[in-house]
């Protein structure tokens, strides 16, 4: 038997609603029983596939990257 929504992790929380595209915030929320911000929060924070996909190209962009400084560039 599966266990209940409210007992997910927040991994599998961010998992769930990666696979589900058109499914609202509003409504997830409700789902599992927090707030819309509650959910937006786990979504947002380390562990998705997008938050691990921007953080790689930040990590990669960081190397081609300078630091620029103004008074250094007239």
């Amino acid at each position: 038997m599966p266990k209940p929504m409210f007992e997910w992790t927040d991994d599998e929380i961010r998992d769930y609603y990666d696979s589900n595209p058109n499914l609202s915030i509003l409504t997830y929320a409700g789902m599992l029983g927090l707030s819309g911000g509650e959910l937006k929060d786990i979504l947002m924070t380390d562990g998705s596939a997008v938050d691990k996909e921007e953080e790689a190209m930040a990590e990669e962009m960081g190397m081609y990257c300078t630091h620029y400084d103004p008074q250094e560039d007239i």
